[in-house]
């Protein structure tokens, strides 16, 4: 039998708590999952610059779940709240969130299943976000295997190709880098993977691949390595965020 390691419910109760003025905390009840329900909220709707921030698709990884809400309990939004409309989608695996599990309720890996014929209702409630334009998406993961933080990044501007750097180069004062040349099956150098270049050849494709195939200029997956205490893999995500944020706003 299966025992619940986290509540959900408790996450959306401090999301609602810290949301500030007259933000709405939109429940998704067209793409309910069994006795779950998909959130996402907006934050500085309207503002010229749009961004993505994802976590919990891999219901094992509650860092980024914690780390979003993390950012609105500490205000952090007020540093980019004339620049970015910030889109949240706090946890998209909530079953698997509670039951500490990387798959959802059907045992289905969610991020690998943006490129199937008839996905999972989780996945379509996120293929759904992407009815607009987005300059970043930040996904937020995290790995039990790896020794320090790493990420992926794709985009459509070789000049954004230095972002991930600057991440590695602002997070390594918090955790160290995983500087191995091999990550998860993928060539790295200095903690970047090295993305595929013919993407649309994939049999699958993970929500970064997706956002890309969408238009969005910048897509990072952020992952933080779980040996470290959560306070660690939090702060570690956060500055990231921050940093990714920052490096647009002060280059538009």
């Amino acid at each position: 039998m299966n025992f619940k390691k986290n509540d959900i419910e408790i996450i959306y109760s401090r999301l609602r708590k810290h949301l500030p003025g007259e933000n709405e905390f939109a429940i998704n009840h067209l793409m309910e999952t069994p006795k779950y329900s998909l959130v996402k909220f907006v934050l500085g709707e309207g503002n010229r610059l749009k961004a993505l921030i994802s976590a919990g698709i891999h219901g094992d990884e509650p860092s980024g779940v914690e780390a979003i809400c993390s950012f609105l309990e500490n205000n952090r939004f007020e540093n980019f709240a004339d620049v970015w409309e910030l889109t949240f989608l706090p946890c998209l695996n909530p079953y698997g969130y509670e039951y500490g599990s990387r798959e959802n309720h059907e045992g289905k890996d969610l991020n690998r299943l943006f490129k199937h014929d008839s996905p999972p209702q989780e996945v379509k409630f996120a293929m759904s976000i992407f009815d607009k334009y987005y300059d970043l998406t930040i996904e937020l993961h995290e790995d039990f295997m790896t020794p320090g933080y790493y990420l992926y990044q794709k985009g459509r501007r070789a000049e954004d190709d230095s972002l991930g750097e600057k991440i590695l180069q602002d997070v390594k004062n918090i955790m160290p880098i995983n500087l191995n040349g091999e990550i998860d099956g993928c060539s790295a150098q200095e903690g970047i993977i090295i993305p595929e270049n013919d993407f649309e050849s994939m049999d699958w494709w993970p929500m970064a691949l997706y956002s890309f195939f969408k238009g969005t200029r910048r897509c990072l997956t952020l992952e933080t390595a779980t040996k470290f205490s959560m306070a660690v893999r939090i702060e570690a995500h956060l500055v990231a965020i921050d940093t990714a944020l920052n490096y647009f706003s002060r280059k538009e």
